[in-house]
């Protein structure tokens, strides 16, 4: 294997996080708050010290970057970055100097989960509201450039039949590949971005909170600056402007840079845009009914603003809310729990089992019926046009006894280290899709995380990484014939 070019690549992302941390630097000294100031740039320093070192020794080594080498990149990237994005969060105090905690909160927001440990976010230094939702951003980002740059180059779980109308970068290295689809992802990432905190400040936001929210939303992340979330605000504009945000999040990007490129048809030519749209409107529906007749509410302008706005929240796994989810019967909790599994879209910010694969599942599945009374007939598996491979389908469906795997191994952790059976399979949904807090707050504890013991933040630390690699690349990397080969 070659690792000297994994390192190279590594140091420059490391460069890319120190730079980062100068933002909330001087946010706090904007903020007079110049002890926080010294520890994001001291931070900064010590990253780039040690990002400086692995792109000095290793410069050259980038183009013999592999397909074999990137998965190990893969999994550096979600495990090595949120330690350096830890420093700043544990030498400010606020989760009075804790390791644990502050990995934690870093892991959380750089894998876009949204679980935070810290309380009464509005008394808060600025400057950590700040780096948290910089994280996410972040995270969202890197997490697209993978799924598009190099899942798709491995074939991983099927990601190869996402719809894409960018350039492949045929006949380039798989590092010029990463690079190319980076700098044409970030233009619209970061356009999506700037779009959203417009329209949240001219919807009466502050821009500190439009900034912070703006960055949270675009990557489906969830962090917000106000313990009560979105529902703090009790503004229908700007719930609006979040739930439009929220679904563009959760859609393929390299369909946003085709339709900014002219070709708007993009959306109509990908299913997996019908099967969002589709699940998000039955999910809608089923949760408004469940709600009037399970829980005997009226559906009234209020339910029916929370029933929304939550539901699109879950699908896209955000993990925003609003009203009081704590409390909603528990078919309608269910509901949007297996909405959390699900997820969006391939390509996009979103965590759990994505579209694209549980529709050919089901396509799948109908055509297994199909064979049964017709034995004799030809059944051909299609998705946007083409014919999916046997191979390919298999790997979507190692992926799905993966996932489910993973997500009953996470649940039986959790139960050990000590957190009730009901908890353990929320926080194992929230840890695995990458979907927030709110899985937990259906079972009445919104501070699950915060008063677990130490043992459940790492189990939960590892769902969130695992939902982020995809399980298959988990698994790949355990294989002694990866590493042989």
């Amino acid at each position: 294997m070659k690792v000297r070019p994994v390192f190279y690549v590594l140091g420059w992302l490391l460069v890319g996080l120190s730079l980062a941390m100068f933002l909330p630097g001087f946010v706090a000294l904007s903020e007079g708050d110049s002890e926080n100031a010294y520890v994001f740039f001291s931070s900064a320093v010590l990253t780039t010290f040690f990002a400086g070192g692995l792109i000095i020794s290793l410069r050259g080594y980038e183009a013999r970057l592999d397909k074999r080498s990137s998965l190990l990149l893969i999994v550096l990237i979600w495990t090595v970055l949120p330690l350096f994005a830890a420093l700043p969060i544990f030498f400010s105090e606020v989760t009075e100097r804790s390791g644990v905690a502050a990995l934690f909160e870093a892991v959380s927001g750089f894998t876009t989960s949204g679980v935070t440990l810290l309380t009464n976010l509005e008394s808060q230094p600025k400057a950590i509201l700040v780096w948290r939702a910089v994280l996410q951003w972040l995270g969202g980002f890197y997490t697209i450039v993978a799924a598009t740059g190099i899942f798709v180059a491995l074939g991983i779980g099927g990601m190869q039949l996402q719809f894409t109308a960018m350039p492949h970068g045929e006949g380039e290295t798989l590092f010029k590949r990463i690079r190319q689809t980076g700098h044409a992802l970030l233009r619209v990432y970061a356009l999506l971005t700037l779009l959203c905190f417009v329209a949240l400040i001219a919807a009466g936001m502050t821009s500190f909170d439009a900034f912070c929210h703006a960055l949270s939303t675009i990557s489906t992340g969830g962090f917000s600056t106000r313990d009560g979330s979105i529902g703090a605000f009790d503004n229908v504009l700007i719930e609006l402007i979040i739930m439009i945000f929220m679904i563009l999040g959760a859609i393929n990007l390299a369909l946003h840079w085709a339709a900014i490129n002219g070709r708007w048809r993009s959306y109509a030519a990908d299913p997996e845009v019908r099967y969002f749209l589709g699940c998000l409107a039955v999910l809608i529906i089923l949760s408004g009914a469940s709600i009037w007749v399970v829980g005997d509410l009226r559906l009234n302008w209020q339910t029916t603003r929370d029933t929304v706005f939550n539901s699109v929240s879950m699908l896209t796994t955000t993990g925003y809310w609003r009203g009081d989810i704590a409390n909603l019967p528990l078919v309608t909790a269910l509901m949007l729990l297996a909405a959390m599994l699900v997820g969006g879209g391939t390509g996009s910010t979103t965590g759990g089992f994505k579209q694209m694969r549980l529709f050919l599942l089901f396509k799948q599945a109908l055509n297994e019926l199909s064979n049964l009374t017709q034995p004799s007939g030809v059944f051909r598996l299609r998705y946007a046009g083409m014919t999916v491979k046997p191979e390919q389908s298999n790997a979507i469906w190692s992926v799905f006894v993966l996932f489910a795997f993973v997500l009953a191994l996470l649940t039986v952790g959790l139960s050990i280290s000590g957190v009730s059976f009901e908890q353990s399979v929320a926080m194992a949904i929230s840890s695995l899709t990458n979907a927030g807090p709110t899985a937990t707050m259906f079972f009445g504890d919104a501070q699950a995380f915060s008063d677990a013991p130490d043992l459940t933040k790492f189990i939960a630390m590892a769902g969130m990484i695992t939902g982020r690699m995809e399980v298959l690349t988990l698994v790949t990397l355990l294989n002694p014939e990866f590493w042989r080969g």
